[in-house]
């Protein structure tokens, strides 16, 4: 089989193919042979050397959809439709950048919706790490939420998702010219996020916040007081801490949380998975690579331009 490798960190480069055995299944392990998997930021992180715990060389990539292979468990028959996702996939395994890929069973999902595999290569890291933080947020139907970094991948999913759930949607972005952009995908308001300030005097019922610890001062101060909900989902601006936090700075009665999707909930998952299904949901893809063009594909990712979701087909 093809698997996609990196050797020593750096650029898109780095990325290299490489002919290797099909892994053999063993106990607890089933082998998914990969349609599809979308990029993320954190790949484009370890590719670079930025994750100390993963060891070149190794095949990143942590998610992906397909077809069952071969398996071990009986509730993993052969052709069965799955994705996956986190774990230790692409960091201490490896993971989705190849043609096959030996997977722990207890990170291998249903995916029963008939949808091209570029589109559910959108729902497994975008798709859930979108719900999560909705289900963190305690958002209900009415709402008015804004989401903070509303233009990458996961901002556009959760904007799909709260639309479904009847919710008024705020959405920002950081360049003037994506503002008809987030409108035409479904936000009731674009926001303008003007050097970290966002330009507007609105509050929110909830707010996801997808850029992290440099906008957080400034979206506590758009946050509503008595039962308001702040989650912090991702680093897009690549700052993991912050100087001279006070909890004082939270508004009084409401709550501040994260959401990591290390730990997928399987339930939510299955939630995730049926909501679409029932209003026909596609997060938008920014461009669509085949398997030969990894290097092109995390130009792209890292350029920062694409609008939705990056999917290698394979």
């Amino acid at each position: 089989m093809q698997a996609i490798v990196v050797k020593e960190a750096g650029g898109p480069s780095k990325l290299t193919y490489e002919e290797r055995p099909l892994p053999v299944v063993k106990a607890g392990w089933s082998l998914i042979k990969f349609k599809a998997f979308g990029l993320n930021h954190a790949e484009s992180i370890t590719r670079a050397g930025g994750s100390p715990a993963v060891k070149f060389p190794r095949v990143i990539g942590i998610e992906a959809v397909g077809v069952i292979a071969d398996s071990t468990s009986e509730a993993l028959p052969v052709a069965m439709k799955v994705m996956t996702l986190m774990g230790e996939m692409g960091r201490q395994f490896d993971g989705s950048y190849a043609e096959y890929g030996l997977i722990p069973n207890e990170q291998i999902y249903p995916l029963e919706i008939d949808l091209p595999w570029t589109q559910l290569a959108t729902i497994p890291e975008s798709g859930y790490t979108a719900y999560g933080s909705i289900k963190l947020s305690k958002i209900k139907a009415g709402q008015h939420v804004l989401i903070r970094g509303g233009t990458s991948s996961v901002g556009l999913a959760a904007l799909k998702i709260l639309k479904a759930l009847h919710v008024r949607v705020a959405s920002s972005t950081r360049r003037f010219e994506k503002l008809a952009f987030l409108q035409a995908e479904g936000a009731d308001e674009a926001i303008l996020d003007q050097d970290g300030l966002l330009q507007t005097s609105d509050h929110y019922d909830a707010i996801i916040d997808f850029v992290g610890s440099k906008s957080l001062v400034d979206s506590l101060g758009h946050l509503k007081s008595l039962g308001g909900y702040i989650t912090v989902t991702g680093e897009l601006a690549d700052e993991w801490s912050m100087k001279d936090f006070s909890a004082f700075m939270i508004p009084m009665g409401s709550y501040l949380t994260n959401f990591q999707s290390t730990l997928v909930n399987r339930t939510w998952l299955e939630e995730l998975v049926k909501l679409i299904a029932d209003n026909d949901l596609h997060f938008p893809i920014g461009a669509v690579f085949p398997f030969t063009e990894i290097v092109a594909a995390h130009e792209l990712l890292d350029s920062g331009q694409a609008n939705g979701k990056i999917i290698v087909e394979i």
